[in-house]
């Protein structure tokens, strides 16, 4: 079978078409592990996770030792809370291949004590002999720098982390220039001057009162994220969807609108709010949403881009503003390595993205002012009453204390790097957790204010 168009489809998040490809395919074909494999991933973005973890191991009894399948499954179970399985399944990956790189990543993601000394060599040896510019030599030189700290050797860690960010850059080169192209020198520049075509054309829209969650990584969006859905109201979380970003980029790239990176003949984007409202229903519509959960959360952070467009598609939508202690922060996204993120790969471009978030933000908040709340990390960690209080009062939701509870659910579906830290519930806010990277801001007070408030 071609895999392309189900490939295709998955980069659209069009889930369910792919799926029916994907079906269709297992009629015809004799060879099923693809197949089954790609089952696996589909149902994994659908949040069926039950029938996700089916087709990989499906696709294991058909080739017991491929280690993207245990890598994938190991995946899965630490989005479904299942530590051991997770580890498990790492474990097992390296024990086919010990110089799988992701293997050990996967492990440190899972719990930073998982990276045990006796992996160092190992990972070592394959940071001298990984390609350059490749991803596996990015993550290499990524986990030599946690194993500085435990040596409080600061100079050397940053040194490594530094390397291993503009690997990772490098290594998705085109990507990462498309992705800044798309942030700098359109979204930039136009997400308050967008002309909106069809605007009385009625099409179909389940939801009436959209959250959005917004702003910067590692500020506790998921945390808020978690309560919300957690709560006895009938929201569904979308997680990072990235829906209208991708709905916008479409119409975007269909009209040629910035073609060979030129944007210099428009002044505005135009974009047709049916085909946009047309592509978003058939997005969001694709999960399988219960009768108690009629209404959407979307955390997909760089939507503080798009709050004009959202509010032409859901005029009564709310945004949740998550943040915190700007140091903190900066180091936060830094000591991470979100391969996704062309603009978190140094601290130069940090600091320029922030800039933009703070200048479109107070735009935003001034223009919207009852569409927007703004929360710290550090007052939900430290009076989660009174914050969660004021989240759902804004929100107009019912709150209660088994909110707090969320922790203990059996269907909490957490697929980003706090998703350990979040099963241990409301934690206080570590205030020394960063202060030894402090030093690492002074060159940069001049170009930015912020960093001196």
């Amino acid at each position: 079978m071609n895999l392309d168009p189900v490939k295709k489809l998955m980069y659209e998040q069009d889930f369910k078409e792919a799926e029916k490809l994907l079906h269709k395919g297992l009629k015809t074909e004799k060879d099923k592990f693809m197949i089954f494999y790609f089952l696996g991933l589909v149902y994994f973005e659908l949040r069926n996770l039950d029938k996700s973890v089916n087709f990989f191991k499906k696709s294991l009894n058909l080739r017991p030792n491929n280690i993207s399948t245990y890598l994938k499954l190991a995946s899965l179970y630490q989005t479904m809370g299942d530590t051991e399985a997770s580890k498990n399944n790492f474990l097992k990956s390296i024990e086919l291949d010990s110089n799988q790189i992701r293997s050990y990543y996967g492990l440190y993601q899972l719990k930073p004590k998982f990276l045990k000394d006796e992996y160092y060599d190992k990972i070592k040896s394959i940071s001298l002999t990984t390609k350059e510019n490749s991803i596996e030599l990015a993550i290499s030189k990524f986990l030599l720098s946690k194993f500085e700290i435990s040596k409080n050797n600061l100079k050397e860690e940053l040194t490594l982390l530094e390397d291993a960010h503009k690997t990772m850059f490098n290594a998705n080169l085109q990507y990462n220039k498309e992705s800044d192209f798309y942030y700098k020198k359109i979204m930039q520049k136009f997400h308050n001057k967008i002309i909106f075509l069809n605007l009385d054309k009625p099409v179909k829209q389940n939801y009436k009162k959209p959250i959005f969650i917004i702003g910067l990584p590692r500020t506790g969006s998921t945390l808020i994220e978690t309560i919300i859905s957690s709560s006895n109201n009938n929201y569904l979380s979308f997680g990072e969807s990235s829906f209208f970003h991708m709905g916008i980029l479409e119409q975007i790239n269909k009209k040629n609108m910035f073609r060979n990176g030129n944007n210099s003949n428009f002044s505005n984007i135009e974009l047709d709010l049916k085909e946009l409202k047309e592509y978003l229903f058939k997005r969001y519509s694709q999960f399988n949403v219960s009768e108690n959960k009629r209404e959407i959360i979307d955390k997909s952070l760089d939507n503080f881009f798009n709050i004009e467009t959202i509010l032409k598609v859901f005029p009564d939508a709310k945004f949740i503003n998550s943040t915190r202690n700007i140091y903190d922060n900066i180091i936060a996204i830094y000591e991470k390595l979100l391969a996704k993120l062309s603009w978190a790969h140094s601290i130069e471009d940090i600091l320029d993205y922030i800039d933009v978030y703070l200048r479109i933000m107070d735009y935003y908040k001034k223009k919207y002012p009852k569409n927007i709340i703004t929360i710290s990390l550090e007052s939900l960690n430290n009076d989660k009453n009174l914050v969660t209080k004021n989240i759902f009062e804004f929100c107009d939701l019912n709150w209660n204390k088994e909110i707090f509870e969320f922790h203990k659910r059996d269907d909490l579906y957490i697929k980003t790097s706090s998703n350990v830290q979040l099963r241990t519930g409301i934690q206080s806010y570590n205030y020394e957790k960063y202060k030894r990277y402090y030093s690492l801001f002074e060159d940069y007070k001049k170009n930015y204010k912020w960093l001196n408030s």
